[in-house]
């Protein structure tokens, strides 16, 4: 009986005109996979034939009906239109998530690829002797060529009886910011397009931690971070007392901003204490200095809001941190790289919850 039913399903129905469109549309797919199977992917290739595959069925025969007079989808009320959408969305759903992960993955990707060339010109120039045994000073910068310079003047020659040697990421600047660095001395790795901060300091972490520096000093290239504080950071890492010393603006001084960028902080900072159950009174706070045999431990991932995912990676590895009082002034000259406010508090909460999740 159930052979017979399934046969009758599968018979031709009456050939009406969404019927034939839909006809027409699955050959048209089909013919598209096949024409464009040398530049598609054979995962692509074969999703697009099973659409059109589905299409035709769905189409020439009656086995939609069947299916969902299976799940109660009856003739009546419009229940049958309810039923396909509920499929398409399912479909459409899966679709969505294999699309994020392939572009995750290219991401991933991507940024490994600039961060090897960034290395191979970098060793090819000689450069990591520069930072051997040495405290590196990492700036990632991004069109900062007016304020760049002014940091650089500032930073020591040495900190805690450590030699320091600079390293500035050039995050694709389309101005004079990686002249202006090399200029003063300080080596530049340069990103071809811009990636975000934290592709910059994953580069610059690589870059030194694989020359042998024995201390890295992150601080931004916009004069917000004052190079003069910089023993404060370095101190108890040097000393063994921690690994990682991160700046608190809290626990020391910080000029006026936004109120709702404040408003911002201050939420974070409750909401990462609370989920890594540690006293965090700056979370988005970059100037900081890490004892450079730690970072390869850490799983960084983030483009742009790089700080707070640093900070609970740290935390959740277990790796001995303090926080330390530091300025953060406002930003000598242009305007900030930062988005508007609400985006930034979504992207700052998104960055929280994937590093905690993960």
């Amino acid at each position: 009986m159930e052979s017979a039913i399934l046969q009758a399903n599968l018979l031709p129905p009456e050939l009406t005109a969404i019927r034939a469109v839909g006809l027409g549309l699955a050959v048209l797919i089909a013919a598209f996979a096949i024409w464009r199977r040398r530049s598609l992917r054979n995962a692509d290739v074969l999703i697009l034939l099973v659409i059109a595959l589905g299409l035709a069925i769905v189409s020439g025969t009656q086995l939609l009906d069947t299916i969902l007079s299976a799940f109660s989808f009856k003739r009546s009320n419009g229940t049958r239109i309810v039923g396909v959408a509920v499929f398409a969305i399912l479909i459409l759903f899966l679709l969505v998530v294999r699309a994020l992960a392939q572009g995750s993955r290219i991401t991933r990707e991507l940024s490994e690829v600039l961060e090897g060339l960034a290395w191979e010109q970098f060793k090819a120039s000689g450069h990591p002797e520069r930072f051997r045994g040495r405290i590196g000073v990492l700036v990632p910068a991004y069109n900062e060529a007016e304020s760049i310079g002014w940091v650089l003047d500032r930073i020591p020659a040495r900190v805690c009886d450590v030699e320091t040697a600079v390293l500035v990421v050039d995050d694709g600047s389309r101005d004079a910011t990686g002249e202006m660095a090399a200029e003063r001395g300080a080596v530049v790795a340069r990103h071809v397009i811009n990636r975000g901060g934290g592709a910059a300091l994953r580069t610059g972490y690589r870059l030194l931690a694989d020359s042998g520096a024995t201390v890295v000093v992150t601080l931004d290239a916009d004069g917000q971070h004052l190079p003069s504080e910089m023993e404060r950071l370095v101190e108890p890492v040097v000393s063994g007392e921690v690994a990682v010393a991160h700046g608190s603006r809290v626990l020391g001084r910080a000029d006026p901003n936004h109120y709702s960028r404040e408003l911002g902080i201050v939420f974070f900072n409750r909401t990462v204490s609370l989920i890594t159950r540690t006293k965090v009174s700056d979370c988005s706070n970059g100037y900081r200095a890490v004892r450079s045999d730690v970072l390869p431990q850490l799983v960084l991932r983030q483009e742009q809001f790089h700080t707070s995912e640093f900070l609970i990676e740290a935390i959740k590895r277990g790796i001995p941190a303090k926080e330390v009082p530091v300025t953060v002034a406002n930003r000598r000259h242009g305007h900030s790289k930062k988005p508007a406010v609400v985006r930034y508090g979504l992207g700052f909460a998104n960055a929280i919850v994937r590093t905690w999740l993960r």
